[in-house]
């Protein structure tokens, strides 16, 4: 995760220090939950390589609650593959831009539609999905690029953190059509297992009873079990799937990926970057050059 990323988890390290007084505990959940879920203003669109260099134009659709979501689709002549691309909690599609590049100089013939999740970015809505309630949203987006470009259109998609974690549970539940591939980058095992950890890595807060606390509030508030566990659900993913996962990743921890790797039930391929922060960073020497195009043919373009 980038430095604009940190800055919901940031603002947690200050009320971190609420909780080291005695009775202070409860407080600090509220807080702390209340700073995760709730969007308090929507920033001011600003141009990028997007628009400039790509051409990428504003589509917006609403979701099953009326919800105006914002994505920015590039487009190419006759392209018959969308890559859908899905962003880490509390950053927007824009903050994806360097992983284009990334993607037309291996694949020019593919459109790229990179989505602001609800309550990020440009799209409407005040309450964070934490990439549960995203879910429901990812399948208007497989639908919306079928009605724009027909049933035979293949669909790859590209997820980071919390984006590959709303892919993933969208792909076991079996709610997606014609995704050929999926691109799981930096997934973690459930929603409860990341925020232990952080809690214990960035404020030194004790994971119990925080993280119970903290589980109790969030279902309060918006219904979601944030202990859903990915590796089961991961036994019903027949979607290939493409686990990658950085060695030294300062966000999600490598082990996570493991179990997620070993319960997904359909066609699975695992690389760990081991020198390289991100995706984008990656030298045309490295070995993943050939685990992603091997990957693609077989999948995608096979």
């Amino acid at each position: 995760m980038d430095k604009k990323g940190k800055k919901v988890f940031t603002s947690l390290a200050v009320l971190a220090g609420l909780a080291s007084g005695a009775g202070a505990l409860n407080m600090f959940v509220i807080r702390t939950v209340k700073a995760m879920l709730y969007r308090h203003h929507k920033e001011d669109d600003k141009p990028s390589i997007l628009e400039t260099k790509y051409g990428g134009k504003n589509v917006f659709i609403k979701n099953r609650q009326g919800i105006k979501l914002r994505g920015i689709l590039i487009t190419e002549n006759l392209a018959d593959i969308t890559l859908v691309i899905l962003h880490p909690f509390a950053l927007e599609a824009k903050d994806m831009s360097l992983y284009v590049p990334f993607f037309k100089e291996r694949y020019p013939k593919w459109n790229i539609l990179l989505v602001d999740a609800c309550s990020h970015g440009q799209s409407d809505g005040y309450i964070r999905g934490l990439g549960i309630k995203d879910v429901n949203d990812l399948v208007c987006w497989n639908k919306y690029l079928l009605n724009e470009y027909g049933k035979d259109h293949r669909i790859v998609l590209y997820g980071k953190e919390t984006g590959a974690n709303t892919i993933l549970k969208a792909a076991s539940k079996h709610l997606l059509k014609n995704v050929n591939a999926i691109i799981s980058d930096g997934a973690y095992t459930s929603v409860y297992d990341i925020l232990g950890y952080r809690m214990i890595k960035d404020y030194k807060v004790p994971k119990f009873p925080t993280m119970q606390l903290l589980k109790r509030k969030i279902k309060q508030e918006v219904r979601i079990n944030i202990k859903e566990s990915y590796p089961l659900m991961l036994k019903h993913n027949d979607i290939p799937t493409l686990f990658i996962h950085m060695k030294e990743d300062d966000f999600v921890p490598l082990d996570m990926v493991y179990p997620l790797y070993n319960a997904n039930r359909g066609s699975k391929v695992l690389f760990v970057l081991r020198d390289e922060h991100y995706l984008y960073e990656l030298k045309e020497t490295d070995d993943f050059k050939n685990t992603l195009k091997e990957f693609i043919l077989k999948y995608v373009n096979g």
